[in-house]
């Protein structure tokens, strides 16, 4: 998305969602960057997430918005600025990372509240899986 944020999904878009939050409670919620990134697809500054260098033994990493559980924390690989994960977590046959575009331009959104997380890119080789 580069470094201007879209306007993001239709508050109609967004109502097909599980969690139908409202703007306004995320606004309170989130620091403005924030909601720049998860709510209007805005991209994070290369390096700049305080994540990036933090890779837990144990646990779990969540949506920001929403709360719901997105990655084991043994998914997360040191990538080249961003946070990067190679599995998400499923609870039966549905995905908690749910991927909007194709495969040359994958979005990865949150499956409970479709906040925007990122992009998908494949065949880079840093794991096994990608």
């Amino acid at each position: 998305m580069g470094a201007e944020a879209s306007t993001g999904l239709s508050a109609e878009d967004m109502a097909k969602y599980a969690a139908n939050l409202s703007e306004e409670d995320l606004k309170k919620k989130l620091s403005a960057d924030e909601f720049k990134c998860l709510r209007r697809a805005g991209t994070e500054r290369f390096r700049a997430g305080k994540y990036g260098d933090f890779f837990p033994k144990k646990g779990y990493f969540k949506c920001k918005a929403c709360d719901y559980p997105l990655y084991n924390a043994a998914s997360k690989f040191k990538d080249e600025g961003w946070d990067a994960y190679d599995k998400c977590f499923f609870t039966g046959e549905k995905a908690h990372i749910l991927l909007r575009g194709n495969k040359s331009r994958a979005e990865a959104a949150c499956g409970n509240c479709g906040s925007h997380l990122g992009h998908v890119f494949y065949g880079e080789g840093h794991t096994t899986t990608s």
